[in-house]
């Protein structure tokens, strides 16, 4: 069962591309933090009712729209947890009431929790790293570098079947099993798997995308530290900052800030 956070507010036509800005920040803040999304509805079927309607509740204003954000949890524990992340992020120092691009007095919210109705599985794909001996060691680097926030780690040892020993040597006990980070709002699990020997990363990368240039900087030339640059990070046709690089475990990533979307009409 999820929970839901539903903001309804208005907001000038005049204030669309700045309102827009605030709300991508806002949504890559909130996944990067653990929600398990961030959709913003701009209204499009909403007249005005005979006693009620989305333009009455948010007294509607010539030259507005109304604005529908949808945020979820997995709780409502998680979403406390999310928002107090969120609210101390720096990247939210903007947030004065005083300058926001919409009228506050005029927005409603609240949390909502889920009690009919299946919500649909999305399928999904995510990257599963084998680190042969070196996992934990790949943990803290990303930790460190990237502040992954880290989630299950599980030993051989931990494993409640635990196999005969001629089919998983005692050798692995304290070797991690399975692990999982969060990365920028995207979860990487990761193991040392069951083999030894060199790392082989060589045919795949991770595309890490973040919103600031400076942010894209700060974790290019980490990860490069002890890594190879395969691409000086810099201006793009695709992105106003790119680069890649394959850090000491020889992980290639994509480092990159999505371009500026257009403005809504």
């Amino acid at each position: 069962m999820s929970y839901t956070d539903l903001f309804v507010l208005p907001v000038p036509n005049s204030k669309s591309a700045e309102y827009k800005d605030l709300a991508e920040l806002s949504a890559q803040v909130w996944l990067d933090h653990g929600a398990l999304s961030y959709v913003e509805y701009k209204a499009d079927d909403v007249d005005p009712g005979k006693w009620t309607s989305f333009p009455q509740s948010v007294d509607l204003k010539d030259g507005e729209y109304v604005v529908v954000a949808i945020i979820t949890y997995r709780s409502r524990a998680h979403r406390d947890e999310v928002n107090a992340k969120a609210m101390k992020d720096p990247r939210m120092a903007c947030m004065d009431p005083k300058t926001m691009p919409f009228d506050g007095k005029r927005m409603f919210w609240g949390g909502f929790k889920q009690f009919a109705g299946t919500a649909p599985a999305s399928p999904s794909i995510q990257p599963y790293l084998f680190f042969r001996g070196r996992c934990e060691e790949a943990i803290e680097f990303y930790r460190t570098t990237l502040g992954a926030e880290v989630g299950m780690v599980m030993r051989f040892s931990d494993n409640p079947d635990k196999p005969p020993s001629e089919a998983v040597s005692a050798d692995l006990d304290n070797k991690i099993m399975h692990a999982e980070v969060r990365i920028a709002g995207t979860d990487l699990m990761m193991s040392d798997g069951m083999k030894s020997g060199p790392l082989d990363f060589q045919c795949m990368s991770l595309a890490l995308s973040v919103q600031t240039e400076a942010e894209a900087d700060r974790m290019f030339h980490a990860l490069a530290k002890d890594g190879t640059i395969q691409m000086p990070i810099g201006p793009s046709f695709f992105s106003p900052r790119f680069g890649a690089v394959a850090d000491k475990f020889g992980v290639s990533w994509m480092i990159m800030v999505p371009p500026k979307s257009d403005p809504a009409p």
